[in-house]
């Protein structure tokens, strides 16, 4: 299937900061966004502009491929976090984003995101075949 993904398009969401997206050995209480929840936020925003844009298609998604971000500062739980992607080259069913993440003072994030566009079925039974494969 082919997809006519448009290098310029953009996703902008933002999400609040809870506890389940925070580091645990700083200090005690509240602490801040961890770079893992960050880049999970980056990805799926992502993810949601191929899926909303360009991939309706239900036995199709994507995967990320590479992750290139900086984590540039700290984001307290209960704030908002405002996360944008735009796709900046597309070769195929492989996207490449440019990513940034922002609260309401500074740049948090920033960098580079690749996500490579599947059939869901097919990705599956290849998935199911290397666990079958590995004796799980």
């Amino acid at each position: 299937m082919d997809f006519e993904v448009r290098t310029g398009a953009t996703k902008e969401r933002a999400i609040k900061v809870d506890l389940t997206q925070t580091t645990s050995f700083l200090w005690e209480g509240e602490n801040v966004l961890s770079t893992p929840s960050m880049i999970m936020e980056l990805e799926e925003t992502c993810r949601l502009l191929l899926k909303e844009q360009f991939v309706p298609d239900p036995e199709w998604d994507s995967v990320g491929t590479v992750v290139n971000v900086r984590h540039l500062a700290a984001t307290p739980v209960g704030s908002e976090v405002f996360l944008k992607a735009k796709v900046v080259s597309v070769e195929g069913r492989r996207v490449m984003f440019e990513v940034e993440a922002r609260d309401r003072l500074e740049r948090v994030g920033e960098g580079r995101h690749e996500r490579f566009i599947i059939n869901v079925p097919r990705f599956r039974a290849k998935f199911n075949e290397k666990q079958k494969h590995l004796g799980m």
